[in-house]
């Protein structure tokens, strides 16, 4: 009944596949096998266990060994089946099949997987493993190069043996090498591979069949292939979500990890369905077999039409995937991506960020559509939804991958990182087209729909000058241009300028494009874009050019005179048609920033700088045209060089060094010193050496705390220098302190005198007299402020002199005990001065004040020790310009300003006379006989008696110049006292009407003088009217006519007789009588030409057709010699 045949075979291989389907195939199983596998009715061990082995993961590298060995082939004999079964033995049996033959062996599959999630190829895995299925088991030995690339874990599934799984390499290769023993010497360890089944109905059949199923293998295949292809997603969805290249990005986007969990659940979900629905129509397949082919059918036909297709699920992770890589190419292309608007702005914002580039993406916060149709379909069980038929993922194109790779390299080529930005914002809304490009120019969008892999050819420069530039742009092909986005700048040295300048050009027609507002002789780049309403494209190469340049000067020459720089220079070579119109002389203080100019006249190639010589300078030279300068000449240095030492940084025994290498004494600047004593001692040791001392303030200290500290540091310098006392370098030394307080020079003096004697009295040394020669030579006239400084140390000071000097007050106190020190002074005093503002009038009350307390103390002096201390104090103010300095005479006001503060001084020495019965006026005579030239008074605001005090004091006559006056009769009479010591009689030149109308008031005071003096007696009669004549012959005719009607209204109001007095003025007067008929009585003028002697020419300004006047003039004729 039985036949067993023989039937030893082995076979190994490595399987090229890991899918569900490559298992089932090297397992060899039927399709109904495989139905019920996976539905979970059949349970797998052994070998077969295999099919359960977890899916491989993207990052993961697998190799599969099958190693596949048969014994023996059992089978009923074929007689059997000929005759076939008895039927009551068909009948009594509820079986179906009969097993009609068994095929034994065994099989055992390797299963290995790297260890690390991310390791190399697995090539050399692969040589490995088919190493040792070539070698014999004595022979399975690796070297240790072979073993470290084989680092790799290996699930072991085996139909014999009790090994537990996972093992290692080294165990797996020793159970490898076991294998041929393992099924026993004859086999009967070996289990059934394959079975045989024959239907029992069929064994009245004469033919022989092997058992098929009614359902269709390809059915099989089918629901197999989406049963797996459900699980690879779902693995596929677990491998992005975990592998360690998207965890940065998952990190970012938490909401798209949020949507491929779901995803993943609702595969899982319809999967379950879905093997539920095959499994419970498995069940009755042996019942009606094309029923359950139709019902095979509609569920696949289902499946392909619901939104769980593998094309629209494949479409959605395919969509995900390309949103990661985009994502992760962005991070490590170091591309920022933002979020959010308020990101996105606040860096198109960013001050120094000119250009953005800006790459629009996908917003994984933006509602998924796909998911909700997924979920909908689910829930409804199924059944296909007409809107789901229609409702697919939005397929990325390549075209998108491209224009992301073009963005990313676009990055890459970016060299102006400092002004241009690229970035990628994962932003909803209408204004961002997901996978377009946005750029954005000081914060104004230019673009929202860049295509980077459009560039338009370079541009074409059509003519250069020197200021502008005309362009020739290009279009694109089979492209509109709407407008030129044109960005320019300056090349620098070491590449382009930090600055991209931007113009557009809307007029896309024009030929030709000016670029204007360019610098002459600069090399600039240039480059555009082409843009429509619906895009825009690259920008296109970059090209160059230089702006046309123009002549400059040759290096200029310098000369140096005492108070100026004489710079000239070689003229610059230009057009005829493009002359120079002049030249801008530049120069600066080396190595400072910043250059100051004068520019001269003409096209002159020379210019005189009046600038100190205290500073080392530099010049340049450059030409002014009509539009444009050219840049400058090679500068020229001016050879002067300071010094420049920091004490609290070095000691100032290496400037000492230094200075002692030079030819020349050189200025030294100096910073951060120190009053201690050693320093001090140390750089009084460099004075010989230096030319000019200088001081630099620091920034974080007060000018007022500055001076102070500068001004003790050279105060101990002095004293120093002074104790040192060597022949010939005192003097010398503290001679070039001194050139640092050039303008306080006398205060300094007076400090050091004060800090010698303190010193003096501390230590008890006598240091002062070595300072001697100082004070001897300098200053020429002692400016000191008496309220600051006590007068003993001037008195101290003045003492060391060989010659008497000014002495110039800028301030002074009345307290009694100073007033007496300072009069102490007087004797080593060639003049008292006061500073020109003196003659405000609070300055001036005050001065005078302290005059009249000297003279108040020297008067009681007098009496007391019987010196005469008021003339010591007449001989030092009895000078011309008393009470100021020579150089105060320039200013036209000062003789009116020395009058008023004589006379105001007059007038307190008389009070005083008054009060103390003291005689002092005649000892201040050499005052009032040296100044002034002419004396200037206001009678308006003065008495004529003062004046009249003054005059007396004089040894000759003077002018007087009448400001101001009063016709008050006694202050008139006042005056015609003052007449004999006067030599001349003035008012002030008309300057304005307000001035003429003082000239008549003054005119009336003299006719009422005039009246006064025909009342004197003849002799004195006669010199009043010599000195009253002096003002009249200023005068003019109007005067004289005035004062003839002015004295015919008095004879008429008077009954006195007074014009004979005068008659002898009208009959002297020389020259040309000129008259305005439109203001005067022509006979007015008539009673003046009778008084004549002889006739005189008559000039008219001015007259009237008047017939009376007419006649009346008329009758002037007889007298006039000729008419004007």
């Amino acid at each position: 009944m039985k036949v067993s045949l023989p039937r030893p075979q082995t076979e190994v291989k490595v399987l090229e596949g890991d899918s569900l389907q490559e298992r089932f195939r090297a397992l060899e199983t039927s399709p109904v096998l495989r139905a019920r596998t996976l539905h979970g009715l059949l349970e797998v061990s052994g070998a077969a266990a295999f099919l359960n082995h977890p899916v491989q993961s993207q990052d993961q590298d697998r190799v599969t060994l099958h190693y596949r060995t048969t014994t023996r082939l059992d089978m009923i004999s074929q007689r059997l089946l000929q005759e076939g079964a008895p039927v009551s033995v068909i009948n009594a049996t509820t079986a179906t099949h009969v097993i009609i033959a068994v095929f034994y062996g065994a099989q055992a599959f390797f299963v290995f997987d790297s260890k690390n999630k991310i390791s190399e190829k697995n090539t050399e895995m692969k040589k490995v493993v088919k190493k040792m299925t070539s070698l014999v088991c004595s022979d399975l030995h690796l070297d240790v190069k072979e073993k470290t690339k084989s680092l790799y874990d290996c699930s072991l599934y085996i139909d014999v043996g009790s090994w537990k799984s996972p093992v290692s390499f080294d165990k797996a290769v020793e159970i490898y090498g076991s294998l041929p023993t393992l099924l026993g010497s004859k086999g009967e360890r070996a289990v059934p591979l394959k079975v045989w089944l024959y239907p029992l109905k069929k064994l009245d059949k004469s033919s022989v069949c092997a058992a098929l199923s009614e359902v269709s293998e390809t059915l099989m295949h089918q629901a197999e292939n989406i049963l797996e292809h459900l699980r690879k997603q779902i693995r596929i969805c677990q491998n992005l979500m975990t592998s360690q290249t998207n965890l940065t990005v998952i990190m970012w986007f938490p909401a798209l990890k949020d949507k491929l969990i779901e995803f993943s659940e609702l595969l899982k979900e319809y999967k379950e369905d879905l093997q539920r629905e095959i499994t419970e129509m498995d069940e009755v397949i042996h019942v009606k077999d094309e029923k359950v082919k139709n019902k095979l059918q509609n569920i696949l036909a289902r499946h392909r039409q619901s939104p769980f297709s593998a094309e629209k699920t494949n479409k959605w992770l395919e969509n995900k995937e390309t949103e990661l890589k985009t994502l992760n190419d962005c991070k490590a292309a170091d591309i920022t991506v933002v979020k959010s608007q308020a990101e996105l702005q606040q860096i198109i914002g960013h001050s120094q960020m000119t250009r953005v580039m800006c790459l629009t993406l996908f917003s994984p916060e933006a509602k998924d559509l796909f998911l909700a149709t997924l979920k909908q379909h689910i829930e409804s069980h199924n059944t296909v939804q007409n809107d789901s038929l229609l409702l697919r993922p939005v397929s990325i194109n390549q075209k998108v991958l491209i224009d992301v790779q073009l963005f990313i390299a676009a990055k890459e080529a970016n060299d102006d990182t400092e002004q241009t930005k690229f970035i990628a914002a994962s932003v909803s809304g209408d204004c961002f087209q997901e996978y377009s490009v946005q750029f954005y120019h000081a914060g104004t969008i230019m673009s929202r729909n860049v295509k980077l892999g459009l560039k338009p050819d370079p541009p074409q420069i059509a003519h250069i000058q020197h200021t502008n530039v005309s362009l020739k742009l290009n279009h694109l092909l089979n492209k509109s241009t709407e407008r030129y986005v044109v960005e320019y700048g300056v090349v620098s040295n070491d590449g382009m300028d930090n600055t991209w300048k931007q113009i557009v050009y809307p007029e896309a027609l024009k030929e030709l494009h000016v670029l204007s507002g360019l610098e002459q002789d600069t090399e600039y780049q240039l480059r555009y874009a082409v843009a429509d309403n619906q895009c825009m494209s690259n920008f296109s190469w970059i090209g160059n050019f230089k702006t046309a340049s123009a002549a400059r000067p040759g290096q200029p020459s310098v000369k140096m005179n005492r108070d100026a720089i004489i710079v000239s220079w070689l003229k610059a070579e230009s057009d005829e048609d493009c002359p120079v119109l002049r030249y801008m002389v530049e120069y600066k203080e080396a190595g400072l920033e910043g250059w100051s100019s004068v520019q001269t006249q003409g096209p002159e190639c020379e210019c005189t700088l009046t600038v100190p010589h205290s500073t080392c300078y530099r010049v340049r030279v450059s030409a002014v045209y009509e539009n444009i300068t050219s840049k400058p000449s090679e500068e020229t240095p001016v050879p002067v060089d300071v010094w420049s030492i920091d004490l609290s940084v070095r000691k100032s025994s290496i400037l000492l060094e230094v200075l002692k290498l030079q030819r020349l004494k050189k200025p030294v600047e100096l910073m951060g010193w120190s009053d201690e004593e050693n320093e001090v001692k140390g750089f009084l040791q460099c004075l010989p050496y230096i030319s000019q001392l200088r001081f630099t303030q620091p920034e974080r200290i007060s000018c007022e705390e500055w001076e102070k500290q500068k001004r003790s540091f050279l105060l101990n310098l002095c004293l120093q220098a002074a104790l040192t006392d060597t022949p010939g370098t005192t003097e010398t030394n503290v001679e070039t302190l001194l050139s640092v307080e050039e303008y306080e020079k006398c205060g300094f003096l007076l400090d050091l005198c004060s800090h010698v004697k303190d010193y003096e009295s501390q230590t008890g040394r006598s240091v002062l007299p070595a300072l001697q020669p100082i004070y001897q030579s300098a200053p020429a006239a002692w400016i000191i402020k008496l309220s600051e400084r006590k007068s003993s140390i001037l008195l101290e000071v003045l003492k060391l002199q060989t010659e008497k000097k000014p002495v110039e007050l800028r301030d002074w106190t009345d307290e009694e005990s100073e007033v007496k020190g300072f009069l102490q002074c007087l004797p080593y005093i060639s003049q008292l001065r006061f500073e020109p503002n003196v003659f405000n009038r609070e300055r001036k009350m005050s001065a005078i004040q302290y005059l009249m307390n000297l003279i108040a103390a020297g008067s009681e002096l007098n009496t007391s020790a019987g010196e005469n201390s008021v003339e010591l104090f007449t001989s030092v103010c009895s000078y011309t310009s008393f009470p100021c300095n020579d150089e105060c005479c320039d200013d036209f006001m000062y003789e009116t300003h020395q009058c008023d503060f004589l006379l105001d001084l007059c007038s307190h020495v008389k009070d005083y006379e008054t009060q103390t019965g003291r005689s002092v006026l005649p000892a201040l005579q050499p005052i009032y006989q040296s100044a002034p030239a002419v004396w200037s008074i206001k009678l308006s605001e003065r008495k004529s008696s003062i004046l009249l005090e003054v005059l007396k004091l004089q040894t000759e006559k003077k002018p007087v110049e009448l400001r101001d006056w009063t016709d008050e009769e006694s202050e008139v009479k006042g005056f015609l006292q003052c007449l004999p010591y006067i030599s001349q009689l003035r008012s002030p030149p008309s300057r304005n009407e307000y001035v003429k109308e003082n000239d008549w008031r003054s005119k009336l005071l003299v006719l009422d003088v005039c009246l006064q003096v025909s009342f004197l007696q003849k002799e004195p009669k006669q010199t009043f009217m010599e000195t009253l004549y002096t003002y009249i012959t200023y005068g003019n005719c109007d005067f004289l006519l005035d004062l003839y009607s002015h004295v015919k209204d008095y004879e008429s109001e008077t009954g006195t007789s007074v014009f004979p007095a005068l008659q002898p003025i009208y009959q002297s007067v020389s020259g040309v009588w000129s008259i305005d008929l439109s203001e005067r009585k022509s006979s007015i003028l008539l009673e003046v030409l009778k008084l004549q002697t002889e006739k005189k020419p008559v000039e008219l300004r001015d007259w009237t057709d008047e017939e009376s006047e007419v006649k009346g003039f008329l009758q002037c004729l007889p007298y006039i010699s000729q008419l004007r």
